[in-house]
């Protein structure tokens, strides 16, 4: 076995660190979408200023901008009724040495109070001489982040830059920002909640950073997740003496449906998931709040109708839509065969408008001018089809939907199955013709692909079932490619109506034969 390079140890080393600040992890899919979120570092929005013009021009604008090892100054005056021009850098020091004026010591002071000392000491060199110092270029500077990240390392600033400015893009998911400590070149140590500063915006918490300036981030002890009824979403990380009620406070308070009599908080013990039901409108609450809790105020609203659109759709990916963040209008993803929605509605809500909210969600093999609004198992008699009230839409057609109605776009049977394995159904359904298989599924399924049993033409759902050889199958065994499903055609009042004329017009003919016959005496 070949010795470990020195180079490989540090990796191997780095990557052990790693998991154990991580901690144990669950596969992907065993984590909810939540607990993905609280594995994620802090966002800190905005962007770095990179551009030097714009630096330029912001240090010079802003009252605050301290003078900075690396600056540049121009230095005017008039000498003998010439111009002189000479530029100045600032040392590490801090000084600016001004020629034949002499240095200045610029410790501490802002360009806005460098300016004027300089042009009073060329002033009393030279009298009326018009002195002006000016900003030309402005310094940069490394500082070091050290602490709970991957790999420690250095990053620019400059003489605005913040403590946030330092941090965007470099936190690492257990980088904590509620207790960020800043250790100047003198040894002295600050400790800033950065949180206070990005979500509160106290200002003091987030302070400039200086050449020389250590930053050494602490990992985080406390990171929740808060969802549901509430202005702002997302991962929040608590200090040691946040309690339970601050949360609200910190998402910015609840929507107008929030309820904060019944907020959920769900928590990992052990081996198992438990759910704790809090009253926050309760100020007084005690209930101490964990690393890894998910927190969700539900709605006041309890009654959520819902109606069922399926059959020719496209349905929601439900594993990438999480169920409070569920719209009415969901992102939707093309499946073969029969696929079913659940679609909330608001009490007066019509067939009509749930159509048009999810027509992208339409597939082009449905067959409107065969669609049904199903209400307690039997079909709503409409005034026009489907294809009519979608493309040309009047009112007085359109019904208003019931909590539970279901919708069904059966399939054209004229659509070809596009290559994938079919079955034939026949007889008494709504749209019969050439259906996709669905594994495993038996037929029943299938006919309610094909728009379910015709009433008029079926009774009791009977229906027999062959395979591709045209023998006969059990009608609960599970469907292959090639079988054929009949629906029997045995409704009593159809096959009377359809063979009554005929019985009718042979019992006349022989009645008109017999008459015939004894009038002339046969």
């Amino acid at each position: 076995m070949k010795p470990i390079k020195p180079a490989a140890r540090l990796t191997v080393a780095g990557a052990l660190a790693l998991v154990l600040l991580c901690g144990p992890a669950l596969p992907a899919s065993a984590r909810t979408r939540e607990q993905r979120l609280l594995r994620e570092p802090a966002v800190i929005a905005g962007e770095p200023i990179v551009d030097v013009t714009q630096r330029l021009q912001l240090a010079t604008a802003d009252s605050e901008y301290p003078v900075t090892p690396g600056d540049i100054y121009r230095i005017t005056y008039l000498r003998a009724g010439e111009l002189v021009t000479s530029d100045v850098t600032v040392e590490n020091d801090y000084t600016v040495s001004l020629n034949v004026f002499g240095e200045v010591d610029a410790a501490g002071l802002t360009f806005a109070e460098l300016r004027p000392r300089v042009e009073q000491i060329i002033e009393n060199a030279i009298p009326r001489s018009l002195p002006s110092l000016s900003l030309v270029s402005v310094g940069v500077f490394q500082v070091r982040l050290t602490g709970a990240l991957a790999q420690s390392r250095s990053v620019t600033a400059w003489g605005l830059s913040r403590l946030s400015d330092v941090l965007r893009g470099q936190l690492a998911p257990y980088s904590s920002i509620r207790s960020v400590a800043v250790i100047a070149r003198t040894g002295e140590r600050e400790v800033y909640d950065l949180f206070r500063a990005l979500d509160l915006g106290d200002e003091s918490q987030d302070p400039y950073v200086r050449p020389g300036d250590t930053v050494e981030l602490a990992r985080t002890r406390r990171l929740v997740y808060v969802g549901g009824e509430v202005n702002q979403r997302g991962r929040i990380e608590l200090a040691a003496d946040d309690t339970i009620s601050d949360i609200t406070r910190y998402v910015r308070g609840t929507t107008a449906k929030g309820d904060l009599r019944r907020v959920r908080v769900t928590r990992d013990e052990e081996d198992t998931t438990r759910t704790y039901f809090l009253d926050l409108s309760d100020r007084e609450s005690d209930f101490t709040l964990k690393d890894g809790d998910v927190i969700s105020v539900p709605s006041r609203i309890t009654q959520r109708p819902v109606v069922y659109l399926e059959g020719q759709i496209t349905v929601p990916e439900a594993q990438q839509v999480d169920e409070e963040e569920r719209v009415a209008d969901p992102a939707l993803v093309e499946t073969p065969g029969y696929g079913r929605a659940v679609v909330p509605i608001g009490i007066g809500e019509t067939l009509y408008g749930v159509l048009d909210r999810l027509y992208t969600g339409i597939s082009s093999r449905a067959d409107l001018t065969r669609a049904q609004l199903i209400r307690e198992g039997q079909p709503v008699e409409l005034a026009v089809s489907f294809e009519e009230l979608i493309y040309a839409y009047r009112p007085q057609h359109d019904v208003e939907l019931q909590p539970f109605d279901r919708i069904v776009l059966p399939r054209d049977p004229s659509t070809p199955p596009d290559g994938e394995p079919s079955v034939l159904i026949t007889g008494g359904v709504s749209a019969p013709g050439q259906y996709p298989v669905l594994a495993g599924m038996d037929a029943f399924a299938h006919i309610r692909q094909a728009g379910g049993f015709d009433r008029e033409l079926n009774t009791n759902e009977q229906f027999r079932v062959y395979d591709s050889q045209g023998n006969r199958k059990a009608d609960e065994a599970p469907i292959e490619a090639g079988d054929h499903i009949e629906v029997l055609r045995n409704n009593f009042v159809y096959n009377f109506n359809r063979h009554f004329p005929i019985i009718a017009t042979g019992v006349g003919f022989l009645a008109t034969i017999v008459a015939t016959l004894a009038i002339f005496g046969l």
